[in-house]
């Protein structure tokens, strides 16, 4: 769907706040009707407040239900599912002999699981259309080792190879997925780390926009870098 003038119809997850907030805005400054998802509902209603968006719902990723409900909500009320962008994540730090297993199994369901129930709720409507963009948002963690971000990181990386492994599946299928891949980025999350921001949201959410309307088909299981 690349440089396509149509109107369009986006859902992004983890849309109340920081990355996802910003690619809200920029995908509504470029004519999109924009879906923000989160379990947050206070957030996501400010997001609508903004302009930024043009429906709020609440849902939990994790949940293949919730999943589902979200994609039907957005295209009976909204429209079509034309791009999905997967922001919605969390964090857990510790060294791995003090981290408890429940814990790193929830950032496991959050950044890597969501995404996949989330595109596959939405490909079937966007093959049926041969029409549909798939951004899933990654990190520099999805590329290399840091102490005490064991889950984070192995949550990354999966999602890289899984974008990968999608976008080989919908080859011919007028549907693109590919990954974006921030370094630090001045978030609530990033706080809780010792790194210092490099970029805004709304700088990685230009990049992320521009994934998700203007690369070219041929990028298609790219995972673009975006470090600062």
């Amino acid at each position: 769907m690349s440089v396509d003038v149509r109107p369009f119809g986006a859902v992004v997850t983890g849309g109340g706040r920081g990355i996802g907030a910003a690619v809200a805005a920029a995908l509504t400054r470029a004519g999109g009707r924009v879906t923000v998802a989160a379990r947050s509902l206070a957030q996501l209603e400010a997001v609508v407040r903004r302009g930024d968006a043009a429906m709020a719902a609440r849902c939990d990723v994790t949940r293949e239900a919730e999943v589902a409900e979200l994609v039907a909500a957005h295209e009976a009320r909204v429209g079509a599912c034309d791009v999905l962008v997967c922001c919605a994540g969390i964090l857990e730090r510790g060294l791995v002999e003090r981290l408890a297993p429940e814990r790193f199994r929830a950032v496991l369901e959050v950044n890597l699981t969501g995404a996949f129930l989330c595109a596959r709720a939405a490909l079937p409507g966007m093959k049926g259309r041969r029409r549909g963009r798939i951004v899933n948002v990654a990190s520099i963690s999805g590329t290399l080792g840091t102490p005490e971000g064991s889950a984070y990181n192995a949550s990354k990386w999966g999602l890289i190879g899984f974008t990968k492994s999608l976008a080989e599946e919908l080859r011919g299928a007028g549907v693109q997925a590919l990954s974006v891949s921030p370094g630090s980025v001045d978030t609530e999350m990033l706080r809780e780390t010792p790194f210092e921001p490099q970029m805004t949201p709304a700088e990685v959410a230009k990049v992320i926009a521009f994934c998700a309307l203007e690369a070219p088909d041929a990028m298609n299981g790219a995972n673009v870098e975006v470090f600062g």
